[in-house]
């Protein structure tokens, strides 16, 4: 009797510690144990033919010459799980994590197996939108009366490039395969990781179920965790939605505005620049917006007339305690106690005669202590980094380019030294508390930090928990905490210099909040000549606290500090005016941005709206993402529209991005408005945390493009256009 055996499942009996298969006698039988049915079939008659790995169990699958069946032996080929990483170096951490070498040939193939897993990698971006001429060859041809241009339904497509679709069809083909029953994405864990693992998937026509890897760090044990409490991916559908409205809010814009300024005016700015062929204009949703900022700034620097303003200085000798110091006049306050900060401001705006007459006035007169306040005060550590902050910083301290401070940023988090970097946050979630002092322990083997740490320990019990809101606040947490170092760390001198300073900033400002306060003696001291006012101020480091493990900056206010030791006058005590002078000083334009500062002001430009209710609405939204922004900049020197110093990160328009800022001015003036800009990014915010629906912010997408396109038509077919301060026709 001949009988064919199917194997159709296992199970592991976890009381006897080994597999148990059933198998399927011809199809009209019941499903049986294989250790109930093997001896009386097939026992002592199995002709070996080859060798599986399962698990890391050797399988053997063999031939019953009794009954001709075809049987494994002690296990069948199990189903696998399929993760995929943004970045080869990425997969690397999770290979770590899961037990799996990838080998330099696993590499020239794109993917790395074992019996039940396989990691494979993207290249960042493989999938992107289609360009318009994939819609209609016509649109090929950069005409005007093709736009707007809206498609009804998007097209993606795989990018053209020859490593790309290599790799593309190695995911897709390892997506689609039989054996595979779960597919763990595990890109960047923010909006665009998302937006690059969703494409591929969708595109690949897979229908696996997905789990989503959610991560703040690269160590083994945050990977480990991570694949443990993977969700469904579809937990991060809106997330997903997020993603997909931002590429095609950026498409609409660049594709429909691009052109039409292009078509429109390219020749006529060609012409102004003296260029051969006709200007392409780029136009961006968050670039063109920048591109405002930057020759806003300048125009303001290049327009700006200093006007001279005056003070008195007042140089006192007190009579009993012998202490030499000065006091500088100070106007007396308005009584609208609102308008503090602006009378602040206005007092150094007297005229010369105003300034003269109030020495002419006090001059031969005593002068006495009014007031000697003395206060102790206490400064908190800076609040942790994120990522614009550390560019700033990185750029104000060392001259680093914020593209550079992202790209060193990045590479520390590949290696597992530090946390994800593209965050906004500069606060701790409440769940990564535990973890600090393992991070703190790891630090301790670092020979230059190891000091720190043991001055942390003198101080007993950790000052940071769950309670300390200003460093731990689950509601700032957006995507990820702030940026702070793991347990995972080396010697300094085997990292360059730029990356040695950006991780001692990142590991430093982590361990000054584990500092107490710094305390200083503030000493305000008024002194009066008649009816005048003279103020002087000291400052005095008391206990260093945080400022022992981080340096900071001198402010310039404390440049204007007196160095003599007021402390020790006393309320009405005479001093005599030695002498009066007269100070002469020049308002100043405003600062040329660095690249530094020009992150922090994107960063923050929702704080800077008029409209106080569009402003508080507004407040946590910025021009751009933390991700992007050090790309955009990088984008717009890239093209030519901005320059910035090698030596001072200054950062300054280009003559073209001069005219193209003053031809949108005139066009679709909007289009510079960081309201608007905020606005969008704050509408993709809504729709990440269900507060709107794609379908609703699309629909407002498609109105205002087809309404600004038309506009700028409109102005175009009209009289010849004259560009006010480039005198262009």
């Amino acid at each position: 009797m001949q009988t064919d055996i199917i194997l159709l499942r296992f199970i592991f009996t976890a009381q006897k510690g080994a597999w148990t298969l059933f198998v399927k006698i011809s199809s009209s039988h019941d499903v049986w144990p294989l250790i109930d049915i093997l001896p009386t079939f097939c026992y002592y008659s199995i002709s070996i033919k080859q060798k599986v790995f399962i698990c890391g169990d050797l399988v053997q699958a063999g031939i019953c010459r009794k009954c001709t069946i075809i049987l494994f032996i002690k296990g069948e080929i199990l189903s696998k799980q399929l993760y995929i990483t943004e970045k080869p170096s990425v997969a690397a951490s999770f290979a770590s994590a899961l037990g799996v070498q990838i080998s330099s040939s696993d590499r020239g193939r794109g993917y790395a197996e074992t019996a039940n897993v396989i990691i494979t990698w993207c290249f960042g971006h493989l999938v992107t939108m289609a360009y318009p001429d994939v819609y209609n060859p016509e649109y090929k041809s950069w005409r005007v009366e093709h736009l707007p241009i809206i498609p009804k339904e998007y097209k993606y497509i795989v990018i053209d490039n020859k490593g790309t679709v290599k790799q593309f069809d190695v995911i897709k083909s390892l997506m689609c395969r039989k054996d595979v029953d779960m597919i763990y994405a595990c890109t960047d864990s923010g909006r665009e990781g998302e937006y690059i693992f969703r494409l591929v998937y969708n595109q690949s026509g897979s229908d696996k179920p997905v789990k989503r890897v959610w991560i703040s760090s690269q160590t083994e044990d945050a990977v480990k965790k991570g694949i443990e409490e993977a969700k469904s991916i579809s937990a991060y559908d809106s997330l997903s939605k997020a993603a997909y409205c931002r590429a095609k809010e950026d498409w609409l814009f660049g594709m429909n505005f691009s052109r039409i300024y292009t078509c429109q005016y390219g020749r006529k700015l060609s012409a102004f620049l003296k260029e051969e062929k006709s200007s392409v204009i780029p136009i961006g949703r968050v670039m063109t917006c920048v591109l405002g900022l930057i020759v806003d700034r300048e125009l303001e620097i290049r327009n700006f007339v200093p006007k001279p303003y005056y003070g008195v200085v007042a140089n006192f000798l007190s009579k009993d305690s012998g202490i030499p110091y000065k006091g500088r006049w100070q106007q007396k306050k308005k009584e609208d106690k609102d308008q503090a900060e602006d009378v602040e401001n206005e007092d150094k705006y007297i005229s010369k005669e105003d300034a003269e007459e109030i020495i002419k006035k006090l001059e031969g007169h005593e002068a006495a202590v009014k007031k000697v306040e003395v206060k102790v005060k206490k400064e908190q550590a800076p609040l942790l980094f994120n990522l614009a902050e550390l560019q700033s910083e990185a750029n104000k301290k060392f001259k680093i380019p914020v593209n550079k401070t992202l790209e060193i940023a990045q590479s520390l988090y590949e290696k597992k030294m530090i946390s994800y970097p593209r965050t906004d946050s500069r606060v701790l979630s409440t769940d990564v508390i535990p973890e600090l002092p393992k991070v703190l322990n790891g630090l301790y083997g670092n020979a230059n930090f190891k000091d720190f740490i043991l001055r942390i320990k003198e101080f007993g019990e950790l000052g940071i928990d769950k309670k300390t809101k200003r460093y731990v606040d689950d509601s700032k947490v957006t995507d990820h905490y702030a940026i702070i170092p793991t347990y995972v760390t080396t010697e300094l001198s085997k990292l360059d210099e730029d990356t040695r300073n950006i991780y001692n900033l990142i590991v430093k400002r982590f361990l000054a909040i584990f500092y107490p306060p710094a305390e200083y003696n503030t000493v305000r001291v008024e002194t009066g000549i008649e009816a005048e006012i003279f103020v002087t101020n000291s400052k005095t480091l008391n206990v260093q606290g945080w400022k022992e493990v981080y340096e900071v900056t001198s402010s310039k206010k404390e440049e204007e500090l007196s160095e003599s030791p007021i402390q020790k006058l006393v309320k009405k005590e005479k001093c005599d005016v030695t002498q009066f002078d007269l100070e002469e000083k020049e308002t100043k334009p405003p600062s040329r941005f660095t690249d530094g500062s020009l992150i922090i002001t994107m960063e923050k430009a929702g704080k800077y709206i008029e409209n106080e209710e569009l402003r508080e609405q507004l407040k946590t939204c910025g021009i751009g993402t933390s991700a992007t922004r050090a790309g955009i900049i990088k984008k717009l020197v890239d093209i030519g529209h901005i320059k910035i110093n090698s030596k001072t990160q200054i950062v300054t328009p280009e003559p073209k991005g001069e005219a193209i800022v003053e031809l949108v001015r005139l066009t679709a003036k909007e289009l510079l408005n960081p309201t608007l800009t905020a606005s969008w990014e704050k509408g993709l915010f809504m729709i990440e945390n269900h507060e709107t629906s794609a379908e609703v912010f699309e629909e407002k997408l498609t109105q205002y493009i087809t309404k600004t396109i038309e506009k700028v038509k409109r102005i175009g077919d009209g009289q010849p256009f004259k560009f006010q301060s480039l005198n262009i026709e």
